[in-house]
Formats: C-alpha cells, sequence, structure tokens
C-alpha cells in the first residue's frame, strides 16, 4: 500500500456506511422526518397520532444502535488484529482534523439521538422528531463523508464546496419532486363522515 494515498478502497471492508442493513438507518429517518412534519403542519387523518408514532421511533433507535455496534465492532476487530493494511486508514483518521469527524459522529450519530429517543417526550412531540430523524439524515451525509473520503494529504483536512453542493442539490430535487406530488392528491380523506371527529382528537 502506497503511505502517500487512501483511497475508497483502502477502507476497512466492513464498513457501516455500505452494510445492507444500516441503509434502513436514512430511509427510516427520511420517513419520520416526513411524517413528523406534515403531522406538525395539521392534524392529518391519514397521518398516525403521535403514539401511533412510538414504533417508528423504536425502530429508528434500534438502526442508531445497531450502527455504533457495526462501528464499534469494525474498529476493536482491526484494532485487535493490529493488521497493517487496515489499521493505517483509523491511524489516518486520527490526526489532521479527521478526529473532529470522528467524535461529531459518536456524540452527534450515537449519543444525542440514542438519549432523545429513549424520552418519552421527544416521542410526543412532532417537531422534536423531525428534527432527531433530520440531524440522522445530516449524519448519515457525514459518516458516508468518513468513509469514503480519500485522505491523500493526511495533515490536511478540507472539504470541497461540491461535497456539501451534491447532497443538498440532489436532496432538494428529490425533496421538490415529492411536494409536487404530494400537491396533486387531498391529504384529508375527501366524502369522510368521521373526518371532523378524527381530526378533532388529533388536536386534543
Amino acid at each position: 500500500m502506497s503511505e502517500h494515498a487512501d483511497l475508497g478502497e483502502d477502507a476497512p471492508s466492513l464498513t457501516t456506511s455500505r452494510h445492507p442493513y444500516l441503509r434502513w438507518l436514512g430511509i427510516v429517518a427520511v420517513w419520520i422526518a416526513i411524517l413528523s412534519a406534515l403531522y406538525h403542519m395539521a392534524a392529518v387523518y391519514l397521518l398516525p397520532l403521535p403514539a401511533e408514532m412510538h414504533p417508528n421511533m423504536h425502530l429508528l433507535l434500534a438502526f442508531v444502535m445497531l450502527w455504533a455496534y457495526f462501528a464499534f465492532s469494525q474498529w476493536l476487530i482491526i484494532w485487535s488484529g493490529n493488521l497493517a493494511e487496515e489499521a493505517i486508514w483509523y491511524t489516518r483518521r486520527n490526526s489532521g482534523g479527521w478526529q473532529w469527524v470522528a467524535r461529531l459522529l459518536i456524540v452527534l450519530h450515537f449519543f444525542l439521538p440514542f438519549v432523545l429517543l429513549l424520552s418519552r417526550a421527544t416521542k410526543r412531540r412532532a417537531e422534536f422528531l423531525a428534527a432527531v430523524a433530520g440531524a440522522i439524515i445530516v449524519m448519515r451525509f457525514v459518516d458516508i463523508f468518513w468513509y469514503t473520503m480519500p485522505a491523500f494529504r493526511p495533515s490536511d483536512f478540507s472539504i470541497h464546496w461540491l461535497d456539501i453542493a451534491t447532497p443538498v442539490g440532489v436532496g432538494g430535487i428529490w425533496l421538490a419532486s415529492f411536494l409536487r406530488q404530494l400537491r396533486r392528491a387531498p391529504l384529508l380523506p375527501l366524502h369522510e363522515p368521521y373526518a371532523r371527529e378524527v381530526l378533532e382528537r388529533g388536536r386534543a
């Protein structure tokens, strides 16, 4: 392995970002963020009430814990094996500014969501749920950046403007398309005799 290159393929082979199960972490986070935002805007019949959103929160919490388990297990296996071709990746990610990205992932991708998702008060507030899910979505991009960004100069950590503009642009296009599709159909069921009763229950 060249000591002047640290390409994406030099990253640990069982990276948490590429594990198939962890794809659902971002999917569930997007689902909860959209659901919470819509429920916060209006009590809609098709949206579950906060008490019925608890299973979604439990699912999100489970995936957050699964991410932490995979990340720590991978580090522990590589550390105990002490293989040069694997350990050098973590060595370079522990200096030159990369260590702050690692600490950011530990705090905002695991500890903070873990504590907040355990709170019953958080589960009852749609705006809090949207904020937690949104933070996890952002940290998913940071995690992917952490694992795939080459470190050609380990002592000089830098971020290109395209690293931020690309996910924001793609996400903005998807969000605009989603909102456009959302406007084509009513959120409230038409000709539903119990719609008023359900809405009053949602606002209670």
